[in-house]
């Protein structure tokens, strides 16, 4: 056991060492960014399955596949498979999700309940909306949407909502006082269709543990230790069916940084961290200090930004790495310009540093900023990806496949029976549909059992349109009572080639339509690939357990695909090597060698929506230490003299949080000189500009040619060493007599010939 003790914890540090071997009563883990916390995580549990506690008595909590996936194939690593294997490991919904099919009955809920993604939930909401004669216009379904999703999070049923005056008042004085209303009606539906959504999924779980003492004395029963990770992340519900699972072995670990906690916007509360030993007096408390990732620059430089927040459990980070280079903060005139020089400074590296395009990542505070960066990147043949674009599952085409195996599985889901009972066309148009739905609601059921079960003629279905729909019930009777015998990829083809789903996508030979094609092909080959693997994994534990009929059922396969995160999907390969453009709150849990900052000014970054209030500045200065701390080698971060918001030009200062960083750690304009800048390279300042001169006259850009002598208003006189881009965006290059060469924008710059 020493032996095995000690192979555990070869290469961990005295603090990680500690964090792992001290495996009983509660522990908060203190985990500052890339201080190896998923090491010591799967250390902590392969430890305690070392000392004989058994797999399936271990619950361990993340917040995306992609990190207990790691962490599992670790620890298996670690203790060998056949143990691992047993192990509760997973995300709060996936493993809440397996509690809640043991007990849905008690629910009101089928077993098989399916799950609603956004588009499914906002689709519901919009037909609530109509129903309800609301303006679509002012209830805006994702507003009301969110709306519902934060009251769930804070474990607020429909009819709590409708009861709570402050809930209802406030809705009122944002002239939407029925949102309570769509709220319940939307709450019956998905519960008609035995369907839940993301949000359902805590609620659920924790009425089911306070309604059901039965079910929780279960649960509390079967495990003997609970971890989780992201621990500043978890919100009200999240909190709640931890603590009441953990409230009488107290053997809870959670892991955590409250210097990253960003999330408030979904619910997550930092007080769930803060306030842990209030929760636990007796708790041990482990603090992880040293940053594996980041050279000593960048970590002191955010220390310095992160220590202004008041509200933090005091830790100082450190680095052994080499001291690195100051982060350099730069100063566009637009963010046009902005772009062009990330662009230039991008290759730069590239070409010095002989950098792949992975290693570097663009953050901003919006989506909408990238759309100035990717055409930079465009015009200089720079690749790049978009994280938090549209995701594979959310294209037209792989959604209604996915509708059609959601039916199969659970008919009375009245989104997905909406989406493909048309498709391709039979001639059952919105008229049917709409007095199907009102045989529905008259009768308080689901739209098939409606048909199925209800005399619908009566509400004006016609005797053509019955026959099709009934032809289209038949097929889906037919190939649904295989479901349970027959593997996922097998159900799947069967009902795309019967449905004339198949016949639709052959049909349509145009570009579009071969690339519909293509998409439904690989969403074909995850499902064969998902039933290999399921089978792979039965042989491997072949006299072990009892070996099911079918070890890839159609209903597994959904759920695993409906908690799949749009950044836990699988990448392609070529597209591994390409600049990550992303939103800081994308990029957390990421790490890259060179991270750039863009728009880096107030009402920006921090956002506009976050000024007046000290906790969101807090949350915001938070967002901008996840972002620094994202960087191996280098951080750059720049920021716009102007820029277009709603069509208009707009200024705005710098970044306070520029200001806040300990001016040792930064190379800065603000601070010693504008930046020298080459055709490609963004190198460190070099001389102080002079004043604007308001009197300054710039001449148009037509009169101005490569060779020609010229004056600035701030940075004096100069000589055009070439002129290149299309009409629109002109830039010079310009050698001036101090200061060095700059790129400028022609539609901006202010220049006037010498003669």
């Amino acid at each position: 056991m020493e032996r095995e003790n000690s192979t555990l914890t070869e290469g961990l540090n005295a603090a990680q060492k500690q964090a792992v071997e001290e495996f009983n009563g509660p522990s908060l883990i203190i985990a500052g960014a890339g201080s190896g916390k998923t090491k010591v995580l799967t250390c902590r549990i392969a430890n305690i399955l070392s000392h004989g506690h058994k797999a399936g008595s271990v619950l361990a909590l993340t917040f995306t596949n992609k990190a207990s996936r790691e962490m599992k194939e670790r620890i298996a690593s670690l203790v060998g498979i056949n143990m691992a294997k047993y192990l509760w490991m997973g995300t709060f919904h996936s493993v809440f999700i397996r509690f809640l099919r043991e007990d849905a009955n008690l629910l009101g809920f089928p077993s098989s309940f399916t799950i609603y993604d956004t588009s499914d939930s906002r689709s519901a909401i919009r037909n609530c909306i109509k129903d309800l004669n609301l303006d679509e216009k002012m209830y805006k379904p994702a507003e009301v949407l969110s709306r519902i999703s934060m009251a769930k999070n804070n474990l607020v049923t429909a009819s709590a909502y409708l009861n709570n005056p402050t809930l209802v008042q406030n809705d009122a004085m944002v002239r939407k006082p029925r949102i309570g209303e769509v709220y319940a009606m939307y709450e019956k539906r998905c519960k008609m269709a035995g369907a839940m959504d993301f949000d359902d999924i805590l609620l659920y779980t924790n009425i089911l543990l306070r309604d059901f003492p039965q079910v929780l004395e279960k649960l509390r029963q079967r495990f003997s230790y609970i971890l989780v990770d992201e621990y500043q992340d978890t919100n009200y519900s999240q909190y709640l069916i931890v603590k009441k699972l953990s409230s009488e072995h107290r053997n809870l670990c959670v892991v955590g940084d409250d210097a990253q906690s960003i999330y408030a916007f979904r619910g997550a509360r930092i007080e769930n961290i803060l306030n842990f030993k209030k929760d636990y007096p007796e708790a041990k408390e482990f603090r992880l200090e040293q940053n594996y990732r980041s050279t000593q620059t960048i970590v002191n430089a955010a220390n310095s930004l992160i220590s202004r927040n008041e509200n933090q459990l005091k830790k100082q980070c450190f680095s052994a790495s080499c001291v690195g280079d100051k982060i350099d903060v730069v100063k566009a005139y637009t963010d046009q310009e902005e772009a062009f020089m990330l662009a230039s400074s991008i290759l730069s590296k590239i070409y010095s540093q002989k950098c792949a395009y992975s290693e570097f990542a663009v953050l901003y505070r919006t989506n909408a900023q990238s759309r100035a960066v990717e055409e930079a990147l465009r015009k200089r043949s720079i690749p790049y990806k978009i994280y938090g674009g549209h995701s594979f599952y959310d294209r037209a085409e792989v959604k209604d496949m996915m509708a059609y195996l959601r039916l199969l599985v659970n008919p009375k889901d009245d989104e997905a029976f909406k989406r493909v009972v048309n498709v391709p066309a039979r001639g059952i148009g919105e008229t049917t549909i709409s007095h199907l739905s009102a045989a529905a609601a008259a009768g308080g059921v689901s739209l098939w059992e409606a048909f199925n079960t209800g005399d619908v003629q009566s509400f004006g279905i016609k005797s053509g349109a019955m026959a099709k729909l009934g032809d289209f019930c038949l097929t889906m009777r037919e190939v649904a009572a295989g479901v349970e015998q027959r593997s996922a990829y097998d159900i799947a083809m069967e009902i795309f080639i019967r449905s004339g789903y198949a016949t639709l996508l052959k049909s349509d030979s145009s570009l579009e339509g071969q690339a519909r094609a293509e998409n439904v092909e690989e969403l074909f080959n995850s499902i064969k690939a998902y039933v290999e693997e399921r089978e792979a994994e039965y042989e491997s534990m072949e006299g072990e357990v009892d070996t099911p009929e079918n070890v890839a059922p159609l209903t597994d396969y959904l759920e695993t695909i409906s908690l799949m995160s749009a950044i836990d999907e699988n990448k392609k390969e070529e597209d591994n090597n390409k600049v990550s453009l992303m939103t800081v709150h994308s990029a957390k849990g990421l790490e890259f060698s060179h991270v750039y900052i863009i728009g880096a000014e107030e009402n920006l970054f921090p956002s506009v929506n976050s000024s007046s209030n000290e906790n969101e500045i807090e949350e915001e200065r938070r967002l901008m230490y996840v972002a620094i701390t994202r960087a191996k080698k280098s951080v750059t971060i720049s920021h716009a003299q102007t820029r277009f918001r709603w069509g208009s030009h707009v200024s705005y200062p710098p970044s306070r949080f520029i200001r806040e960083i300990d001016s040792r750690y930064i190379n800065s304009p603000e601070s010693e000189a504008p930046a020298k800048i080459t055709p490609q390279v963004l190198s460190k300042p070099s001389v102080a500009a002079r004043p604007p001169d308001p009197n300054f006259t710039a001449d148009p850009v037509s009169k101005l040619k490569e060779g020609l002598r010229v004056e600035h208003d701030r940075f004096g006189f100069g000589k055009i060493l070439s002129i290149e881009g299309d009409l629109l965006n002109l830039k010079a290059i310009v050698d001036f007599e101090v200061g060095g060469r700059k790129i400028l924008l022609m539609k901006f710059a202010k220049l006037r010939v010498v003669e």
